[in-house]
């Protein structure tokens, strides 16, 4: 099935989610410490939203240089409207994280890939890790955070999910909301095969998939892989 990028009210809805829950990016940043990340490296943020993480990195490791690059043309746009706002020169792209869409320039010269809670909406995930490894430089890491599937939903709970941000803020009323639509989200197998197969075409020196909670309500999967030095 194909995916449709998300566009007009519901990307306004993720942006205005997003905003509202910084708090939620403190964990994934401590794993970007742990996995490196520091002054002066080039880090892709792939499926980016409205440029949170940017945001919140930008400001803890001013001399990074972060390239966001998202599916949806309306969430590349808010997000230079929101970097430009708190007074951020970030770089955003329009590019299909399974296709290497637009990124071809960046082949081997990021320091560290990454994803934040976008993998589950994919339909070919292996492509997708695929398009990190092949985006990392030899040495360099890759980080995704997803969330993992907890029964069979389909796609018009993810819409119904989208209207219902439309009309209330973040708040703990959300939590079930949030873990009913993403009761499509891939298996924790799933995740294994596919940065399996991803890293049998780049080989990796070290990977690690873990289950836990990021507070969302929801069981989250986390997969870090390493590139083989040259």
């Amino acid at each position: 099935m194909k995916i449709e990028p998300i566009t007009g009210s519901e990307a306004e809805a993720f942006h205005r989610m997003g905003s509202q829950a910084f708090h939620k990016y403190n964990e994934f940043v401590d794993l970007l410490v742990g996995a490196g990340i520091a002054d002066g490296q080039t880090v892709v943020d792939l499926c980016c939203g409205s440029g949170e993480l940017e945001i919140i990195l930008s400001s803890r490791f001013p001399s990074l240089k972060l390239v966001g690059i998202d599916l949806s043309e309306d969430m590349v746009r808010i997000a230079r409207e929101y970097a430009a706002e708190q007074g951020k020169a970030l770089e955003f792209r329009h590019g299909d994280a399974q296709l290497l869409d637009g990124m071809e320039d960046l082949l081997e010269k990021a320091d560290l890939v990454v994803s934040r809670h976008a993998f589950h909406r994919l339909t070919q995930l292996s492509a997708a890790f695929a398009t990190m490894l092949r985006l990392v430089k030899p040495g360099g890491a890759i980080l995704n955070c997803s969330f993992l599937n907890v029964g069979d939903f389909d796609e018009p709970g993810f819409r119904t999910w989208v209207q219902f941000l439309n009309q209330r803020p973040w708040d703990s009323e959300m939590q079930l909301v949030w873990a009913l639509a993403h009761h499509h989200a891939p298996r924790l197998q799933d995740y294994r095969e596919a940065l399996a197969q991803a890293a049998s075409e780049t080989p990796v020196s070290e990977q690690r998939i873990w289950v836990d909670d990021q507070g969302y309500g929801v069981p989250t999967v986390k997969c870090f892989a390493r590139r083989a030095a040259a």
